[in-house]
């Protein structure tokens, strides 16, 4: 006879898309069991292809659940009063689990509170983390890959195009992208054509995070490339500003780009990946920010870090960084960033390092901690600038990085249209702007 559902047992019918938060709950509970082919109601109803929902539940255990769990979670078939189910039992996790798409946040952080499961609050999420960060060191090379299909033409190409050498033979090993035994390793899942790595910039409406607009994923595929993607996106709703309180008039960038690609390469070198980990950026309205995962190295002082002091938190990522040019032995992204911002940019914890970089619409007088307002030029000259930028970028993307309403920016637009200053080609989505003439 079953018994009702409680903090350690769950019931399902059939495999749905709340698998992943239910098994994390448990992950990040005290563990429990999921009986898969049983109603909430203790009715038996059985799974009639048990060998594809076995595998479906595989995939979700491996893809959709960070860090990896799968030495966690079992499942196995049995049959009761002659009904195929599947039994997942689960074990407590000991580190901070979450659903991969969401990732560090409300949505992707569960406990189990009787039988249900409860998203954490972001205070939570952070204690609960920087408590899991203190079990692991482990070396991205020494963590088996969780794929053994893995391409690496992408980073060849990057290689190649920086004039290395490559032997097809000796490759993978050159390049420490095998565990001692042979097998792919983290590393290589990090650089393969195609991976689970998912980096994300969020957009929020105001300077907090109460209004959030939207979120672009960039992964799936070479680190290398999803980085560059991810530059790529920012850097294109990087604005001009006009300063008229000067004579002449002074244009200047919405923010320093070599500053926010350095800290931006940076933070993806020296990401504590070993924890699945992701680093990502966020834009407020008035300063984007880029958080890494792990910390100053602990043979460095802080003082040393901001000096430009280097100590590769991954030796063997940042050998590939540095051989496809991104990455400089002499330590010059944090001095870069330190020269524009000051050492306030960098905000520092035990487990995180934030970079902060202000947005130049207003000018900050640390003297009096008031505000003078830049005046930016006129509307259409911004659409240009962005266009200018990012031929591809749309009116929604428009509207949020010039802090407009949608119907505004048409308005916009299709003045700058009749004036035959720019025109659209191809459809709404997927279309691109092109830029006739000088306004």
């Amino acid at each position: 006879m079953l018994i009702d559902e409680n903090d350690k047992l769950e019931y399902k019918e059939k495999v749905s898309n709340s698998l992943p938060k239910e098994i994390v709950s448990f992950l990040n509970s005290e563990g429990g069991t999921i009986l898969i082919g049983v109603s909430k109601n203790k009715n038996l109803v059985g799974i009639i292809n048990i060998d594809e929902t076995m595998r479906e539940i595989s995939d979700i255990i491996t893809d959709q659940i960070s860090p990896r769990c799968i030495s966690f979670v079992k499942q196995f078939h049995e049959i009761i009063d002659g009904k195929d189910i599947i039994k997942i039992e689960i074990k407590k996790g000991n580190q901070l689990f979450y659903v991969k798409k969401y990732g560090l946040s409300e949505m992707g952080c569960y406990i189990r509170i009787g039988s249900s499961c409860k998203s954490l609050m972001p205070e939570e999420i952070k204690e609960r983390f920087i408590k899991s960060l203190s079990n692991f060191t482990t070396n991205i090379v020494d963590i088996p890959s969780r794929k053994n299909n893995l391409t690496f033409q992408i980073l060849k190409n990057y290689l190649l195009s920086n004039n290395n050498h490559i032997s097809d033979d000796t490759f993978l090993e050159n390049y420490h992208l095998l565990t001692k035994d042979g097998h792919f390793n983290y590393l290589a899942e990090l650089l393969a054509d195609k991976n689970d790595i998912v980096i994300n910039v969020a957009t929020f409406a105001s300077s907090d995070k109460t209004k959030y607009l939207r979120r672009e994923e960039f992964g799936g595929k070479c680190l290398l490339l999803a980085m560059e993607q991810a530059k790529n996106y920012v850097n294109s709703i990087n604005q001009t500003f006009v300063d008229v309180t000067t004579t002449p008039r002074k244009e200047r960038k919405m923010f320093d780009t070599e500053a926010f690609e350095q800290a931006w390469i940076n933070a993806c070198v020296h990401n504590k990946w070993s924890e699945s980990n992701h680093p990502g950026i966020y834009v407020y309205s008035n300063r984007l920010e880029i958080e890494s995962f792990g910390g100053i190295p602990s043979v460095l002082t802080k003082e040393q870090f901001l000096r430009g002091k280097s100590e590769p938190v991954n030796k063997q990522l940042f050998d590939i960084f540095r051989a496809c040019n991104f990455a400089e032995e002499s330590g010059h992204g944090v001095p870069s960033v330190v020269k524009v911002y000051g050492e306030d940019a960098y905000i520092f914890s035990e487990y995180f390092i934030d970079v902060v970089i202000p947005f130049n619409r207003e000018g900050f007088d640390k003297t009096t901690r008031k505000t003078t307002t830049i005046q930016p030029e006129n509307i259409e000259e911004e659409i240009i600038q962005l266009i200018k930028n990012n031929e591809k970028i749309s009116r929604k993307d428009i509207a949020i990085v010039l802090h407009k309403t949608e119907g505004s920016i048409r308005h916009h637009l299709k003045k700058l249209q009749e004036k035959k200053i720019i025109k659209h080609s191809g459809p709404d989505k997927g279309g691109y702007w092109e830029i006739i003439k000088s306004k």
